[in-house]
């Protein structure tokens, strides 16, 4: 899953935007891991796909913010699998469920670029305007985007292949 989401990281749509960040589908196969083997699984794939993502894109402004940007933003889309989809649930719970564990994880990634973009970025921010705002707009600006292809993919998926996504058990 982790090679499947840096393949995905390749096919972006409208970027990178200037200090890192495009539209994709790279965090699905997160996603379906995390509801597929659970939390602690999503989050170890979560890590290690920002920390490859890094190798290969590196962007670096301080330590932090590399944890805020990759290792800790992806991890955090881990954070999916704390919904549970037995592969008893019918296509009416899997298609709700796998839609709020995605929007979860995805909200959770937003937050970790939306502080790293509050600490690390606010000298990009255009003159007069909050910091907190600035940093809200350009990563609400991809990461909404990007949450609303996944949402879609994963609603299809749970709709036409509700095993796909359901707890290993």
């Amino acid at each position: 899953m982790v090679a499947l989401s840096v393949v995905l990281n390749f096919v972006k749509i409208g970027g990178p935007w200037v200090a890192g960040g495009a539209i994709s589908l790279k965090a699905l196969p997160i996603v379906i891991f995390a509801l597929r083997y659970g939390l602690k699984w999503g989050l170890f794939v979560g890590f290690v796909f920002g920390t490859v993502d890094f190798i290969l894109e590196p962007y670096f402004v301080n330590p932090i913010q590399f944890l805020f940007d990759y290792s800790l933003a992806y991890f955090a889309v881990g954070t999916a699998g704390v919904i549970r989809i037995s592969n008893k649930a019918g296509r009416t719970a899997t298609f709700w469920l796998g839609g709020i564990a995605t929007v979860i994880g995805m909200v959770f990634e937003f937050i970790c670029h939306y502080l790293s973009g509050i600490f690390f970025y606010a000298s990009d921010a255009p003159k007069g305007q909050p910091v907190g705002l600035y940093s809200f707009l350009y990563n609400g600006s991809y990461v909404g985007p990007s949450m609303l292809g996944v949402l879609i993919v994963v609603i299809i998926l749970a709709s036409a292949f509700p095993n796909l996504i359901t707890r290993r058990i």
